[in-house]
C-alpha cells in the first residue's frame, strides 16, 4: 500500500483526470499486475507479438503514435524505439515508471491526451449539471499523421470511467442515454484513428466473461457497447482476474480481438 500511496501523491496529473478517478486506475492497475503477472503472460506476449507485427507493415524510421500506452504492460517499448525514428506515448496519465522509460529509452516522448476529447467538457458538465458533452469528429489531434497509429486495449476502456463519473455525480441521466454516450466514445476513437495515422491498428477487448469455479461461464458482457465490427485478425482469451482477485467465487476472462487496419463501426 506505501508504494501505491506514494505513487498517486507524486505523479503529476491534471485536477479534473485525478477527479474522473485516472490516477487511481493506473494506480490500481500497476498493483494488480504485480499481483497476476503470472496469468497475465500469454495475453502480455500476445499484445507484443501483434504490436510487433503491425510494426512491420509500415516503413522502417517513421514516427509511431501509441495510443492508450497505459504502464507498457503489453508494449514492447525497446524494440519498437530500435524500429523507429520517434516513438510518442499517449495516455492521459503517465505514472512514474513510464515517464523513466520514456527518459531512458532514445527516440520516445510522451504525450499527455484525452483522445476521446470529452473528459474536461465532462467535468465540467458533471460539476455544473449540463448535458453530457458530444465527443469531437475527429478527436483532439492536429497536425502531419503519424506512420503508425496503435490503440493498446483502449478501445473497450474509453467510456467505462466516465460512466463511473455519471453513476456517482448524475445519477439521473437514464441508462439509454448513458449507452448511446458509450458508444458515440468507442466510434469517435475509431475516427481518431483513421485522421491520426496512415496506417493504424488496435486491440481491445471484445467480450468479458465470468467462470465459476469449474470453469463454466455464467455471465457474459459485450466490452464494446454492442458495436458491431468485423471479426479480428486475431483474437484471444485474457484471464484477467483468478477467483479472489475481483470477486470471491468468479474468475473473470476477457476474448480480446485485433485489427491490423482499424475497422468502421
Amino acid at each position: 500500500m506505501l508504494r501505491e500511496s506514494l505513487e498517486y501523491l507524486l505523479t503529476p496529473c491534471p485536477r479534473h483526470i485525478r477527479a474522473l478517478g485516472y490516477l487511481s486506475e493506473s494506480v490500481a492497475l500497476g498493483a494488480r499486475y504485480r499481483r497476476q503477472s503470472r496469468v497475465w503472460t500469454p495475453h502480455v506476449a500476445a499484445c507484443r507479438r501483434f504490436i510487433l507485427d503491425a510494426a512491420d507493415r509500415v516503413p522502417a524510421d517513421g514516427r509511431l503514435l501509441v495510443a492508450g500506452a497505459g504502464r507498457l504492460i503489453e508494449l514492447p517499448l525497446h524494440e519498437l524505439s530500435g524500429r523507429f525514428a520517434e516513438t510518442v506515448l499517449a495516455d492521459v496519465v503517465h505514472p512514474l515508471p513510464v515517464r523513466l522509460a520514456a527518459w531512458r529509452v532514445p527516440g520516445v516522448r510522451l504525450w499527455s491526451l484525452d483522445v476521446a476529447g470529452v473528459l474536461g467538457p465532462l467535468h465540467a458538465a458533471l460539476t455544473a449539471g449540463g448535458p453530457l458533452p458530444v465527443p469531437p469528429p475527429d478527436g483532439l489531434f492536429d497536425g502531419p499523421p503519424f506512420d503508425l497509429v496503435i490503440s493498446c486495449n483502449l478501445l473497450s476502456q474509453l467510456p467505462l470511467l466516465p460512466l463511473d463519473a455519471i453513476e456517482a455525480r448524475r445519477p439521473v441521466i437514464d441508462e439509454a442515454s448513458r449507452h448511446v454516450f458509450a458508444q458515440a466514445l468507442v466510434r469517435a476513437h475509431l475516427r481518431w484513428m483513421r485522421r491520426a495515422g496512415r496506417a493504424a491498428a488496435l486491440f481491445t477487448d471484445l467480450e468479458s466473461v465470468w467462470l465459476d469455479r469449474a470453469g463454466r461461464a455464467v455471465e457474459r458482457d459485450s466490452s464494446l457497447w454492442d458495436i458491431p465490427l468485423p471479426p479480428p485478425d486475431r483474437a484471444w482469451e485474457w484471464d484477467i482476474a483468478p477467483a479472489g482477485e475481483q470477486d470471491r467465487d468468479l474468475a473473470l476472462r476477457h476474448r480480446v480481438g485485433a485489427w491490423f487496419d482499424v475497422p468502421n463501426a
